[in-house]
């Protein structure tokens, strides 16, 4: 059976066995007119008053947004606040777009004309967060119990009298959800806090997986650190698999994450009765699948169908090669994933990105992995991966393997759009 795949810009046709499980997201309509439901957002909000009720010609206001690893509409939102802001008064060199993408590179000029657009940026002050770079960030408070140190977060953020935040929510690895507070903290925090908060119990706990809020230690701190820091108006979307906008969500920060992340749950959870032997699975195409270090997000989704000792079918086209030096570094230097596990989980060993290492591994534990990309070989294996070039050839001979094996046909599930369709075990009855 042919399956098309979510791969680069273009996609990716792949033949599967006849009587594969394929799991979409649910299909929510995209809404017809985003820009006209935005300005309506804006002016409507959820548990807050309109934006232009909010601020005034005296007032310095910075906004949030995204960097280009992820698909939100900055184009459209940067112009519809600037809109909201300029009809209630407040002077254009009053505003700071501010563009956070934690311990992402920080954007270059070039690349913050091609998020905001050059007629936005030409016009207002457009600066990119850096978290390793501790003169841009400023005291926020200490951590409960603790008399040195504390966290921090970007200046322009901190110094606003009104701070607005954008981004889009969907499934996060091990947050439960983006968006919301996400936008905040690790988006404009400093790299020793984002570090503490991916540490290796928090992304241990049960909890700390796809579309789970409560009782997660990751989003708890998240959202409690963005409450604190105080985030007067949130500007989030959802998307659907072909990143068409399906939801607006303007307002309070909690009451409006909150009803983006329903609308995430009623998209993207997916029940299945039992795990599958095989499971074939992309990182939802560009720009997600731009580096395997942010495609590792397709390993976890896709974990959570498949059974303990199958097979992982990753296909992410990562143009833009591997995505971290310290991920690549602390995977190759290590003998096996369970050597990089166990050096993790010494009690002085921190660095930058060991969680992405932590999630492919725990992973790994369970399931052997295969990755279909425009990486060169050597440096897949380096990492512990299985390169390969043709994902049905791939999967035509792990089905007979495992076959001559049990005696059984194996059960196979694609996952097209990677963790926009997220596997939950609800056993049938009976």
């Amino acid at each position: 059976m042919r399956v098309e795949l979510a791969y680069g810009d273009g996609g990716l046709p792949v033949e599967l066995p006849d009587g594969s499980d394929v799991l979409e997201p649910v299909v929510a309509p995209p809404l017809p007119d985003f820009p006209a439901a935005l300005r309506a957002a804006i002016a409507s909000p959820i548990g807050a008053p309109p934006l232009t009720e909010r601020v005034g010609p005296d007032d310095h206001v910075t906004i949030v947004f995204s960097d280009n690893t992820r698909p939100v509409p900055s184009t459209i939102i940067a112009p519809a606040l600037l809109e909201a802001l300029a009809s209630a008064g407040v002077p254009d060199e009053q505003i700071t777009l501010l563009v956070g993408g934690g311990l992402h590179a920080p954007m270059t000029r070039a690349q913050m004309d091609g998020l905001l657009g050059p007629a936005v940026t030409a016009r207002y002050r457009t600066v990119a967060h850096d978290a390793r770079d501790p003169d841009q960030q400023v005291f926020l408070e200490r951590y409960p119990g603790e008399p040195r140190g504390g966290i921090y977060l970007n200046a322009a953020f901190m110094q606003a009298s009104v701070r607005i935040v954008t981004g889009f929510v969907e499934p996060h690895l091990f947050a439960g959800y983006s968006g919301g507070g996400k936008g905040v903290f690790p988006g404009v925090a400093a790299a020793h806090n984002i570090m503490r908060n991916h540490g290796v119990a928090n992304l241990a706990h049960p909890r700390a997986t796809y579309c789970v809020a409560e009782g997660n230690p990751v989003f708890e701190d998240v959202r409690r650190i963005a409450l604190r820091a105080g985030v007067d108006f949130l500007c989030d979307v959802t998307l659907d698999a072909q990143k068409r906008v399906t939801g607006v969500y303007c307002g309070e920060l909690v009451a409006a994450h909150n009803a983006a992340i329903a609308q995430v749950d009623r998209q993207a959870l997916r029940p299945i009765a039992e795990p599958y032997d095989i499971v074939v699975t992309t990182n939802c195409g560009y720009p997600a699948d731009l580096n395997l270090y942010q495609s590792i997000k397709g390993i976890v989704s896709a974990g959570l169908g498949v059974r303990t000792g199958g097979d992982i079918v990753l296909a992410a086209e990562c143009r833009d090669g591997i995505g971290s030096a310290e991920y690549a570094g602390l995977l190759s230097s290590a003998a096996s994933p369970a050597a990089a596990m166990e050096q993790m989980l010494q009690p002085d060993f921190h660095r930058i990105d060991q969680w992405q290492v932590q999630m492919q591994v725990t992973v790994q534990e369970r399931a052997r992995l295969h990755l279909y990309s425009a990486l060169d070989d050597a440096d897949v294996r380096a990492l512990h991966l299985e390169p390969i070039r043709d994902v049905s050839a791939t999967v035509s001979r792990l089905a007979a393997a495992h076959e001559r094996r049990t005696e059984e046909r194996a059960r196979v599930l694609a996952l097209p759009h990677g963790f926009q369709a997220i596997p939950q075990l609800v056993p049938q009855a009976g």
